[in-house]
């Protein structure tokens, strides 16, 4: 099993000036839309997708050990500009999948670190959970700290972080991948799955695992096997991320070795990801908290979406404007949710949560906090409207 790399960031790392960039590309299909650039200094891509199916978790077992090269070490630092524009070029004319296309996604890890075998598991959470419940109402709240303010919670946290690219399990849904763990904390740990949008790298949405981590929340950033993979397999890619975390509390050696709650899980996705966090959501009520930045998923219905959901939106968003409003009203009543979108926020304003004065952070955590750790303290901040915010809706209120 190849060794760890853990390469530490300091909390300055999001006033470093290296945040990821994300790099245009074009949409070949879908309503004869164009890519554009997002406004912030983070290019876009338009992403396509259909209505949600059932998303059957992933096996947690390869029906093949893939040939394993020289396992490559990843920069503790995201992907810069010009390495991440190499790779989103490679989906430039393609036509995007949609959702329910009768395609399979190309085996996942080949050109990734050897990883490890892990035994079969149930769907990620807790099975015995009530559909839609969460860690403070089932009495299992992570909380630990001192008590936060809009400040501390809008800005990266007071732990350190490490970062771990090799040994992981390799998930033949999703292909890259970086593990962002806080150290000095007591376990044990919630943790989250995070995956980009159509035609965009890990990179695009990397700001968020160093960002939670520093906060004590385990999160999985990654990228797919292919950059037009579809919403549908954007789902898949996330519950298989989801079996590699359980793997991670079970690896010998490793940093979470016995440390992960895994009744505490979540995920996140942006764009074509977003989409794909809705399905995944729908399929896996045992989640306990989930959220899309700028989801694509034109008419969309989630009606099934159990788990606690914030959709995260700008209002000059040229790819999925104003898609946010209709899906977060196919949601049930019954599933606590929020919209919050971001008065002239691009379509990547939820890819950082730094962005929006860092309300993008504030809200984020917040939500994570109170449906996926447990902590009742940060509910106080999802009662308040965003000062950026062109539309805000919420439902805390009324869901039980």
């Amino acid at each position: 099993m190849a060794h760890d790399t853990i390469s530490r960031f300091s909390r300055n790392f999001f006033t470093s000036g290296l945040y990821p960039a994300l790099y245009p590309a074009a949409l070949g299909a879908l309503l004869g839309a164009v890519a554009c650039g997002d406004g912030m200094g983070m290019g876009s891509t338009r992403d396509s997708a259909g209505s949600p199916q059932a998303v059957t978790p992933p096996s947690t077992s390869n029906a093949a050990t893939p040939e394993t090269p020289a396992a490559p070490q990843v920069e503790a630092t995201p992907a810069t500009g010009s390495d991440g524009a190499g790779e989103a070029e490679e989906g430039v004319g393609a036509d995007p999948v949609m959702l329910g296309a009768a395609s399979e996604p190309a085996s996942g890890g080949a050109d990734r670190d050897t990883a490890s075998d892990a035994p079969a598991s149930p769907a990620p959470g807790d099975e015995n959970a009530a559909p839609g419940s969460n860690a403070a109402v089932d009495g299992t709240s992570l909380a630990r700290g001192a008590d936060p303010t809009r400040e501390s919670a809008s800005s990266p946290g007071p732990f350190e972080v490490a970062t771990v690219t090799t040994g992981l399990r390799d998930g033949p849904e999703y292909g890259s991948q970086t593990l962002h763990v806080p150290e000095g904390v007591e376990p044990p740990f919630a943790a989250v799955a995070i995956v980009p949008g159509f035609n965009t790298p890990e990179s695009s949405i990397v700001a968020w695992g160093p960002f939670l981590a520093s906060h004590g929340v385990v999160a999985l950033t990654i990228g797919t096997n292919n950059p037009g993979d579809s919403a549908e397999v954007r789902a898949r890619a996330l519950l298989d991320a989801l079996e590699t975390i359980k793997a991670e509390n079970e690896r010998a050696g490793g940093p979470l070795e016995g440390a992960l709650a895994l009744d505490h899980l979540g995920i996140m996705g942006w764009s074509l990801g977003g989409g794909g966090t809705l399905i995944a959501a729908s399929s896996t009520p045992t989640l306990k908290a989930a959220i899309t930045m700028a989801a694509f998923s034109p008419g969309g219905q989630f009606t099934q979406d159990l788990v606690p959901t914030l959709l995260l939106a700008g209002s000059a968003d040229p790819n999925a404007g104003g898609q946010s409003q209709g899906l977060f009203a196919s949601i049930p009543e019954t599933t606590p949710k929020m919209l919050f979108e971001v008065e002239g926020g691009p379509h990547a304003v939820g890819n950082d949560p730094a962005n929006a004065d860092g309300e993008i952070g504030l809200y984020g955590l917040s939500w994570l906090e109170v449906f996926l750790v447990g902590d009742e303290r940060y509910r106080q901040f999802l009662e308040e409207t965003p000062t950026q915010a062109s539309d805000f809706q919420q439902n805390l209120g009324s869901a039980p």
